[in-house]
């Protein structure tokens, strides 16, 4: 089954993103065709090997060994084997007129680099925490006590919505919340049905539209609505869930300083806070290891 690559990527790309109800947005087309089309080519050896078809059967060292040598930046080797990932997911998806999909079902899910190879995210050399780890980084939110300008409401909101799969224990990808995904949210996003709770969720690389009804845990929900009365607002405030002290939203490299500094108040993570990232919390294991 041979087909022509860039022709794939290209019907990929344009949509609908299978991640949220829209579709790529300008700027995850622009990182996402140079990426995948790499790897389709170069990273599984498509071109000069006996078998045309070697990336249908993709494999987590492969791509991991690709992603060090494509992008020098962790960060941009994060979003590389995000994009791999996201293409497999439209890929293990049968066609709209019928016909098979291109790859396995679980093929995507294959792809996340586990905590036991040292890899979290797509990003080789990063630990993920522990599921203690994230117990006590919610004890730690539960008795922040904020700084002179920033109370602790807030802190302890937006480390809820980082833990809310580990609230939820389950892993599932409907339930991680990414920074720019929370800073993104806004108050008129909230759904409420008897006891459950959704949110209007930007999706990550997906048009500035496009949303996706998202449950949060309602300990996270608890700790939204006691944050709320102290949310500073500004005369053109855009509703924003989460806003600075002078009123304007949050940025996502904000929420990653204060979950260092929340993290930084407990004896068990004070030496991780410093370097501490969001996929360590988002993508960390929702129950006891194995």
């Amino acid at each position: 089954m041979n087909h022509d690559v860039v022709a794939l990527v290209e019907e990929w790309l344009a949509g609908p993103n299978s991640e949220a109800n829209g579709y790529f947005g300008y700027q995850a087309v622009e990182h996402y065709r140079p990426a995948v089309l790499h790897w389709l080519t170069v990273g599984c050896g498509l071109y000069g090997r006996p078998d045309p078809d070697l990336y249908l059967q993709p494999t987590p060292m492969a791509l991991q060994n690709w992603a060090i040598g494509y992008a020098t930046a962790a960060r941009s080797r994060d979003a590389a084997c995000g994009a791999v990932r996201s293409f497999y997911r439209w890929a293990q998806t049968p066609s709209a007129d019928g016909g098979p999909a291109l790859v396995p079902p679980g093929t995507a899910k294959s792809l996340q680099f586990r905590r036991g190879g040292n890899f979290a995210a797509g990003l080789p050399g990063r630990d993920l925490f522990t599921p203690d780890q994230c117990r006590w980084l919610a004890q730690a939110a539960d008795r922040y006590p904020g700084t002179r300008r920033e109370g602790p409401h807030r802190a302890r909101a937006l480390v809820y919505l980082c833990l809310n799969h580990y609230l939820w224990a389950r892993q599932h990808e409907d339930d991680i919340l990414r920074p720019g995904q929370i800073t993104a949210m806004r108050i008129n996003g909230r759904h409420q049905e008897q006891h459950r709770t959704t949110w209007d969720v930007p999706q990550k690389n997906a048009a500035s539209d496009a949303t996706r009804l998202q449950p949060v845990h309602h300990d996270a929900v608890r700790a939204i609505d006691e944050y709320l009365p102290h949310r500073a607002t500004t005369r053109d405030d855009t509703g924003h869930l989460f806003t600075t002290v002078n009123g304007r939203p949050l940025e996502p490299q904000s929420l990653i300083r204060i979950l260092r500094t929340v993290a930084a108040t407990h004896p068990d993570l004070e030496e991780a806070a410093p370097t501490l990232s969001a996929d360590a919390v988002t993508h960390s294991p929702a129950g006891p290891e194995t």
